[in-house]
């Protein structure tokens, strides 16, 4: 069963590709690949990213508040509509993130979002954790949320050999659609951020292991304040992005 609760720090880094081609050659002896990439580790990621009319959620990013959260809809590579999606809240509190989730069909996901239903409805979707679907429900209801954005990108994911909660991404080609926002379409878009960008990211419980601490000061990757939903909707695409990258 696919696991529904986290609760991490996630560390990010804006990188372009001559250090991601060293961090690769770095973290070999550290780290392995996912098992579901491809032969070089990759995957792609759809999201609808949901929110309120007037950007409630992407407001809380801009501002830095304490508290701050966001509500999406993710599958992994094309889907069919009976294909598992994963209907995921995430919450960011002083640093610390926490994301929940619950799996179900694609198009039962869509029915629940699309659709007016109440705590008692619950019980009729055929999903992992009907917990879950009842806190994405309140937070659907309270805030009247509507779908904002289709994000999609490549990545490539890593476990560490010794410890597998600590985790490591590079993310490429992002990409953003603002119409046509069903994720059995495609995973085509504008390539919002530049090709030769990674957002690469640190997902760990704990306190960095030392042997990542190095490889981090070595090739000074310094951590960044970045979200994908938030650049998309910035509406200044690739100029959000500094033009100096490490």
């Amino acid at each position: 069963m696919a696991k529904e609760i986290f609760n991490r720090y996630e560390l990010k880094f804006l990188i372009n590709e001559e250090v991601y081609a060293e961090l690769i050659n770095e973290l070999e002896p550290y780290m392995v690949k996912d098992s579901y990439g491809d032969q070089d580790g990759y995957y792609t990621i759809s999201n609808i990213y949901y929110d309120t009319e007037d950007n409630l959620f992407n407001y809380e990013k801009l501002k830095r508040q304490p508290f701050r959260q966001k509500v999406r809809l993710r599958t992994y590579n094309i889907p069919s509509l009976d294909c598992p999606s994963f209907l995921e809240i995430k919450k960011k509190h002083n640093g610390v993130v926490n994301k929940r989730r619950t799996v179900m069909a694609l198009n039962e996901a869509y029915d629940f979002l699309n659709n007016d239903y109440k705590n008692e409805d619950i019980i009729k979707f055929n999903t992992s954790n009907h917990q879950i679907l009842k806190e994405v429900l309140f937070l659907k209801n309270f805030y009247k949320l509507v779908p904002k954005v289709s994000l999609s990108y490549e990545r490539q994911a890593f476990h560490a050999k010794e410890d597998k909660d600590l985790r490591i991404t590079f993310d490429k080609n992002i990409r953003r659609r603002l119409e046509n926002l069903r994720l059995e379409y495609g995973s085509e878009g504008e390539v919002y951020i530049r090709p030769d960008v990674f957002v690469f990211e640190i997902k760990v419980s704990e306190k960095l292991p030392l042997w990542l601490v190095k490889i981090l000061s070595k090739y000074r990757c310094w951590m960044q304040s970045f979200s994908k939903y938030s650049t998309s909707q910035s509406g200044t695409d690739i100029i959000s992005i500094p033009k100096k990258i490490i």
